[in-house]
């Protein structure tokens, strides 16, 4: 029967260690986001900054003076967790009917009426959240148990 001798004895355990450090370890890196292209309407720039995360301003372009800055959403971040794997940026911007749409990472859709922005109110005011998630789970159940209630019938 072979023994093992010190240093292999020494180099398993060093090797164990190690494995069992690394498997542990979370390291959750995200690349940066995208830039988000600003959106251009009667005058006004419209732009989405990655420096505060969930922002909007309304940039004058022909005085480059900053008209008013808004919150669209919030971020709760678990100090638990990881941070950088929490944040989500705002993808996208786009004017249509008199309101900027905004949409961020995680699919969620926010409309603020541009064309009566009342820096005055607090942005919880100002700004509206229109989840076409949600009524696409729900219209997909509906037309599920729809589907379910005639295939049963059929069948009984």
């Amino acid at each position: 029967m072979r023994y093992l001798n010190g240093p292999k004895i020494l180099a398993v355990v060093f090797l164990f260690t190690f494995l069992c450090y690394n498997v542990n370890k979370v390291e959750a890196k995200r690349l940066p986001p995208k830039e988000v292209k600003p959106v251009i309407h009667n005058g006004i720039k419209y732009s989405a900054t990655h420096e505060k995360m969930g922002y909007v301003e309304a940039w004058d372009i022909e005085n480059n003076e900053k008209l008013w800055k808004k919150k669209v959403y919030a971020v709760d971040i678990d100090p638990r967790l990881e941070a950088d794997v929490q944040w989500i940026f705002i993808t996208s911007l786009i004017v249509d009917d008199g309101k900027l749409i905004v949409v961020n990472e995680a699919g969620n859709r926010y409309e603020i009426d541009i064309e009566n922005v009342d820096v005055s109110q607090p942005d919880a005011d100002t700004v509206s959240k229109n989840n076409s998630k949600i009524l696409l789970a729900i219209s997909i159940l509906l037309i599920g148990g729809y589907l379910l209630y005639r295939f049963s019938k059929k069948r009984g």
